[in-house]
């Protein structure tokens, strides 16, 4: 079969390599009917991370496939089309029970698209081998447009884990939510799920025109974060990846607020202590827990509170990822499709 390979900084190309099989009887073999980029995944290509010396590994880790063989153990049928978590994890361990997953005491750190503990390939493959597949993989209704639901998988998860799941540990009915973009698509998708969801407010930062004018069209307010920032918002979430920015992120909260951070920091940062001991700021920084916030995100989307199609910033064909992703101007959310085998 054929793989995208990261070979450096603005080089992608397509591989033969050898197909997966079904290893485990819980094991399933996905198509991607589509896949896209992580945030993470556009800045490796673009040398904005220190993942860009890692090269040459396959690259990819957000998709929506269709079900071409299952395990003897694996629930899944032939045929489905399932979201496809990016994390590997057992979902039987203290930790996936708990809404961890992605820190499974069987396979913490292990993921598609990094060769980080393992090699489990990438979504940008013609064929994909889901280890627990009952567990990673969630079907999805023939009522929605898998397509637009490439990133469910991860970045559109993000958008419930960042916002709602705290406003329902926290009782929160009527929040004030402020999200900080930067990254990509990361910051647009919490915006739409905040602003759908939430049931308060949701302010939207950034200094990008194009993703002001899609937070706008998803139902939040808009303002430029080199203006002034508000310093009263229930909630906070830090799209930046970006240091001096991360500091307005943090001081815009109230007393005991809440800060949720996406962006990966590859170097120590400078942290406003004092204000945050003074006002008693709660602060997060991790992996995304995808699996468990798939489940809310998809009902959300089958009855048309969420439409990540407004997200979408293009859809090509799959033989165009090399092209597209290292070109100037890759988009924020480009999904690629791949022929229905």
């Amino acid at each position: 079969m054929r793989t995208v390979t990261f070979v450096g900084p603005r080089e992608l190309r397509f591989d033969e390599v050898d197909a997966p099989t079904i290893v485990d009887p819980t094991d399933a073999l996905v198509r991607p009917l589509a896949a896209t980029t992580c945030d993470l995944d556009q800045w490796t290509i673009q040398e904005k991370v220190p993942l860009s010396m890692m090269g040459p590994f396959r690259i990819g880790h957000e998709c929506v496939a269709r079900v071409v063989d299952v395990g003897a153990e694996c629930t899944l049928q032939v045929g489905d089309v399932v979201s496809v978590a990016w994390h590997i994890a057992c979902g039987t361990c203290q930790r996936c029970t708990a809404g961890l997953p992605a820190n499974c005491k069987n396979h913490s750190g292990s993921q598609y698209g990094l060769p980080i503990r393992g090699e489990w390939g990438s979504t940008f493959s013609e064929l994909i081998r889901v280890p627990y597949a009952s567990y990673n993989c969630l079907p999805l209704p023939c009522t929605v447009d898998p397509v637009h639901l490439a990133s469910l998988s991860d970045n559109l998860a993000l958008g419930w884990e960042t916002t709602i799941a705290t406003c329902q540990k926290e009782g929160f009915t009527n929040p004030e939510i402020a999200v900080f973009g930067g990254t990509g698509s990361i910051g647009l998708y919490v915006a739409q799920v905040g602003a759908a969801l939430a049931g308060g407010r949701v302010v939207f930062y950034d200094d990008d025109p194009v993703r002001m004018a899609v937070a706008e069209s998803v139902g939040a307010e808009v303002r430029d974060i080199n203006g002034s920032i508000e310093n009263h918002y229930d909630i906070a979430v830090d799209a930046t990846c970006d240091p001096e920015k991360l500091r307005k992120v943090l001081v815009s909260v109230r007393p005991e607020g809440w800060v949720n951070s996406v962006g990966i920091y590859f170097a120590d940062v400078k942290v406003p202590m004092l204000s945050l001991y003074q006002r008693g700021v709660n602060f997060h920084n991790g992996k995304g827990q995808a699996r468990p916030c798939m489940d809310p995100i998809i009902d959300a989307v089958a009855s048309g509170k969420i439409q990540p199609e407004l997200v979408t910033s293009g859809v090509y064909d799959w033989e165009q990822i090399p092209e597209v992703l290292c070109g100037e101007n890759p988009g924020h959310k480009p999904i690629f499709t791949l022929p229905d085998a």
